[in-house]
């Protein structure tokens, strides 16, 4: 199999005897009568003119002896053509011969007629190069395999999926009618700075820029809540805005440094207002989108058609992690119940910092049909107004739908007073050590007292919806260009990787365990990752014998000393979005498989006894995670 680069030369080649005939491989100008999907739906109508312009890219060809069968593609549609030695001028049919190569785009000029397999199709007469490609396009039929290298030449991976590049159609579907939802509804979209000296409106870590005029730093938009809330005091009753965002935060699966969201606020509500506005607006996405009123997603058909669900936030606790007062629980019961759940506290951590942790662990994945969450404490957002009849709660909501945070949104305070005191007191916290922190912002606590009307406000995480639209597990699917770390400049090559197994060498394991344990841990990379593993099947031997090669990337084997280790290392790769493999006791003392499955999950993960744990990913990161762990002797 010829390489990339031998692949390319034989094109420049091609390239070449273009130019040595006087034909500009990229001309400007490009001439077409109608689209391929025009071309197919008027096929009857173009049949009768003596000539037709097409163009696209040329994403198959067969020849046939005398006859060169080709597949173009223009994005609207395919359509087929046919160059026939007998019935062209030898130099065309030569030239289209030695130079044309999938993934060219060409401009044919011809007749439509229908073969005698009844397809459709332009006997060409004339045609010209548009632009001439230099690289192949990946396989046919299995496009780019390499998770990372799709999400980097989205370009290709859109290109030979169909079902990708229907996933962002569906996106752009989406957005559109979120947009026209909120116009028919009265709002007015708005935009407002993306360079902020203050990073407000939530609690994130911004990205820092400088401007060099000014000489000033400026953080990239969080959130635009507040400018939002300015319009309010400045007369607008309902405005909204679709933009980008900028957090530096992890990457996850539900999480990407830049992302889309759309915020709104609206005069004279409240958030049981906008809980029924965010429930029409679902129910009518869905229907808009699927004609019914149901989704799939991971497995689940999610239906839309009745009331949502509403429960409290001390509720779900109660429900699903088992906490039977959270609402008078003390911090040192707090965090024996975050380690239950693998959930990590810091010694600055408040109390609504662990019960978050504890909800998205616990909680969260259990919200699988659409149920809002209410009556959340009051330190959870210094934004929110006190509840009614409880002032230790928010009235705020969240929006959750197949185990994913869509909504979140609150009655807005609106008391300028109030508003300064949540201030100090956020201070104090950031005094004390506690990140994620919202600045006080006295220009907007300014702003504030010139009067601002009661309103209701709301957070729409676009691309969380669209991993939800399109069954997507990963918010890098449901992005086009997801935040990706760079390759090795230097060499323009992919960061190399590795693979490390760690056994647990508190257990004491017989020689026939830790062989056992690696070869589990090993098979399994295997079976997740695939013919990614490798760079070649297999290579021949000087008498033409096939000898199949091993995976690329090396493999080390390291010892740690205890259970818990094994649990930090499983945390600190996860957190990385690096793949994680588990080898357990139950799986080892028995091959049944309904046993290790009832066992495992009648354990909480700190309970499990870990044999082996193997992770796999980029050099750097893996060696950065394992790095205080010694070889295995």
């Amino acid at each position: 199999m010829a390489s990339v680069e031998e692949i390319r030369n034989n094109r420049l080649e091609k390239l070449r005897i273009l130019e040595e005939k006087g034909l500009n491989p990229y001309p400007v100008t490009t001439k077409r009568d109608v689209t391929l999907k025009d071309a197919v739906g008027e096929f009857d109508r173009l049949s009768k003119e003596k000539s037709v312009a097409l163009a696209g890219r040329v994403m198959s060809i067969r020849p046939q002896g005398g006859l060169i069968f080709c597949t173009l593609d223009d994005g609207t549609g395919r359509f087929q053509g046919l160059v026939k030695k007998d019935t062209v001028e030898a130099d065309v049919f030569d030239l289209f011969s030695q130079t044309v190569d999938i993934g060219d785009f060409v401009e044919v000029h011809g007749t439509f007629f229908v073969t005698k397999r009844n397809e459709k199709t332009i006997e060409v007469r004339q045609w010209r190069m548009l632009a001439k490609s230099l690289r192949p396009l990946p396989e046919k039929w299995h496009g780019l395999q390499d998770v990372e290298e799709r999400f980097r030449r989205r370009y290709l991976d859109t290109l030979m999926s169909p079902e990708v590049k229907e996933r962002f159609v569906v996106r752009s579907k989406l957005v559109s009618e979120i947009r026209s939802f909120y116009n028919d509804a009265g709002y007015i979209e708005v935009e407002t700075p993306r360079l902020q000296v203050l990073a407000g409106g939530a609690t994130a870590q911004p990205f820092v820029t400088h401007h060099n005029a000014l000489d000033i730093d400026f953080n990239l938009t969080i959130a635009q809540e507040l400018y939002l809330k300015k319009l309010l005091i400045g007369g607008f009753n309902k405005v909204y805005e679709i933009g980008r965002k900028f957090r530096n935060e992890g990457i996850d699966t539900t999480h990407n440094p830049e992302f889309t969201m759309l915020e709104s606020n609206e005069s004279y509500t409240d958030a049981l207002g906008q809980r029924d506005f965010i429930e029409q607006l679902f129910k009518h996405l869905v229907k808009k989108l699927y004609s019914k009123n149901t989704i799939n997603y991971s497995g689940n058909e999610i239906d839309f058609s009745e009331k949502f669900t509403v429960i409290t936030f001390y509720d779900l606790l109660k429900k699903y992690a088992e906490i039977p007062n959270p609402e008078k629980i003390t911090r040192e019961e707090l965090v024996s119940s975050a380690s239950q759940f693998g959930v990590e506290v810091s010694p600055v951590e408040s109390l609504e910092k662990i019960m978050d942790g504890i909800y998205k662990k616990a909680c969260r994945p259990k919200l699988i049909h659409p149920t809002f969450i209410v009556d959340y404490p009051l330190s959870f957002n210094p934004f929110a107004k006190r509840k009614e009849g409880s002032p230790e709660l928010i009235d705020r909501f969240q929006l959750v739908v197949g185990g994913i945070e869509l909504v979140n949104a609150f009655s807005e305070l609106n008391n300028p007073i109030d508003q300064r005191d949540r201030y100090l007191e956020q201070d104090s916290k950031k005094k004390k050590g506690e990140t994620d922190i919202a600045p006080s912002d006295l220009e907007y606590t300014e702003a504030m007292e010139y009067g601002m009307p009661p309103n209701g406000g709301i957070g729409i995480g676009i691309d969380r919806v669209a991993m939800l639209f399109t069954d997507s597990k990963n918010i890098k699917e449901a992005i086009l260009f997801p935040t990706l770390k760079p390759r090795d400049e230097s060499s323009g090559k992919k960061q190399k990787k590795i693979a490390v197994a760690a056994l647990n060498g508190a257990l004491g394991l017989k020689r026939w365990e830790e062989m056992n344990t690696v070869a589990h841990l090993t098979a399994a990379l295997g079976a997740r990752k695939g013919k990614s593993l490798l760079f070649k099947d297999e290579i021949q031997t000087k008498d033409d014998q096939a000898v199949s090669l091993n995976i690329q990337h090396a493999i080390m084997i390291k010892r740690a000393d205890s259970n818990d280790d094994m649990l930090s290392i499983i945390r600190d790769a996860r957190a990385q979005e690096l793949a994680v493999t588990e080898f357990t006791r139950e799986m080892i003392v028995t091959t049944d498989d309904k046993k290790v499955i009832a066992s495992t999950k009648s354990k909480n993960q700190s309970e499990i006894e870990y044999l082996g744990v193997l992770v796999f990913g980029e050099k750097s990161m893996v060696e950065k995670i394992t790095a205080k762990f010694k070889l295995f002797d």
